[in-house]
């Protein structure tokens, strides 16, 4: 939660007014991506689909070089079946002696696909890959996915990288199986950026959506809180007690430098990029209230934009970057309110539940997610930003759910929660469904910001 690392804080917070309320890949250098039109097989468009159901597909291991004491095949597999189930469109077979057993016929089919044998599994492709390398040492992908009611080869993507981008290159396949076959852009390539207690205290750390490859950026050794990732830049907001007052900073995560943004006395909180990385909204805790503020990306500018006696505090850009979500206790609980980015009229948007923080703009700009007391722990809820009325509550089940961060294409939202017992992050379809853990840290994991993927670079 924005206000605090707990619900004690965050209510006492408000409570006493303290006013301490508190392909290839430029990052993949040498990933390339050999064009479907040159690929060694042809491609097939035209495959069609009716309704909402998912599309089921069979990803079985994949072949690879050698003796694959690294399990490249298995690990590439299990990347691609996360990978396409997270977006909520596609039903992956999971059955894996079945699709053992459906790979030992290809082996006798007359094309190298016993097309028959896999639509019992799946009824719509099953994907196949080889991992190599060429001479020079770069590693290939050659990845084909087989349409099972035509039995054709519906495309084929050959990929190259250095080795060390293996993860980046399968991500870059499941990307574009999803584009091809839904229109949408994927984000498996993307990044978080969350909070972890790994090292005893609670600092900030980058990792790939998936949980994979966390990277510890801070080591201030005090308490870090609330990192929110630039939409433009590979920078991310914070605050840090590290020189006891809470100040908030901004980290280059390549190279490590560091933007003092607003060390006034007091607490500098919540920060938030605006959609173009030329602004940040933030709160400041002055004379027993907070309030929130607007300046420059380098922290020049500095505009008050709320003045109520009362806490206001976690606030959101919309996706235009014309209006504000924050959250204020104005009217006794704490509720979701928009205004102008000027500041200006503010307009309250959630009437259910006793205690709603931590506003995250949707990418369309429809709905609003955030963090709402139900009984015991709090719960993930979605309001509709235009109708008060469209409300409802999104995660259940036991533990706590908060901090909610919409994926750059609006298909998920990751959260951290307790109910595995300590807090780590998942990530939920917005219709309440598809929940995927996908963190599982010594010391936990928090607060989430959903980033971007690193440029890519296609030759």
């Amino acid at each position: 939660m924005k206000y605090g690392t707990d619900q004690k804080m965050r209510k006492k917070s408000f409570m006493t007014r303290a006013g301490t309320v508190i392909a290839a890949v430029a990052f993949f250098a040498g990933l390339f991506l050999q064009d479907p039109a040159s690929a060694q097989e042809s491609v097939w468009l035209g495959v069609s689909r009716t309704g909402s159901q998912a599309i089921e597909v069979a990803v079985p291991d994949m072949q690879a070089a050698g003796d694959d004491k690294e399990g490249l095949g298995k690990e590439a597999a299990r990347i691609v079946n996360f990978d396409l189930k997270a977006t909520g469109y596609f039903k992956m077979v999971d059955n894996q002696q079945l699709m053992k057993q459906a790979l030992e016929k290809d082996l006798k089919a007359a094309n190298g696909i016993a097309f028959d044998e896999w639509r019992t599994l799946a009824s719509n492709f099953v994907v196949k890959g080889n991992i190599g390398y060429k001479p020079g040492g770069a590693m290939f992908l050659d990845t084909r996915v087989y349409d099972v009611q035509t039995k054709k080869l519906y495309f084929s993507v050959i990929y190259t990288a250095t080795k060390n981008l293996f993860r980046q290159m399968v991500h870059q396949f499941s990307d574009d199986m999803l584009s091809r076959l839904t229109g949408e852009q994927g984000v498996a390539k993307t990044r978080m950026a969350i909070l972890s207690k790994a090292g005893g205290r609670k600092e900030l750390f980058v990792m790939d959506y998936d949980g994979a490859a966390p990277t510890q950026i801070t080591y201030d050794k005090s308490l870090v809180l609330f990192p929110h990732w630039n939409p433009k830049r590979d920078i991310i907001l914070f605050t840090t007690y590290k020189f006891r007052n809470p100040d908030l900073y901004a980290v280059d995560i390549k190279n490590g430098a560091r933007i003092p943004i607003s060390r006034r006395l007091g607490l500098n909180s919540a920060g938030e990029w605006s959609p173009d990385g030329g602004k940040i909204v933030f709160s400041i805790s002055k004379a027993g209230h907070s309030n929130i503020f607007i300046c420059n990306a380098d922290g020049s500018g500095l505009k008050q934009l709320t003045s109520a006696n009362a806490i206001a505090t976690s606030p959101s850009f919309s996706p235009d970057g014309g209006r504000i979500a924050f959250t204020s206790d104005k009217t006794g609980a704490p509720q979701i309110y928009v205004m102008n980015t000027g500041g200006g009229e503010e307009r309250r948007i959630t009437w259910s539940g006793s205690y709603n923080d931590e506003a995250e703009w949707s990418p369309k700009g429809d709905y609003i997610a955030y963090s709402s007391l139900t009984g015991p722990n709090f719960k993930i809820g979605l309001v509709n930003v235009n109708e008060s009325r469209d409300a409802r509550i999104i995660t259940s089940g036991a533990g706590s759910d908060e901090s909610p961060s919409w994926s750059p294409n609006g298909r998920n939202i990751a959260f951290s929660s307790s109910r595995s017992g300590s807090k780590q992050i998942y990530i939920i379809n917005p219709d309440g469904s598809n929940v995927l853990q996908v963190t599982n840290m010594a010391g936990g994991a928090y607060s989430p910001s959903w980033g971007t993927a690193p440029a890519i670079e296609r030759k």
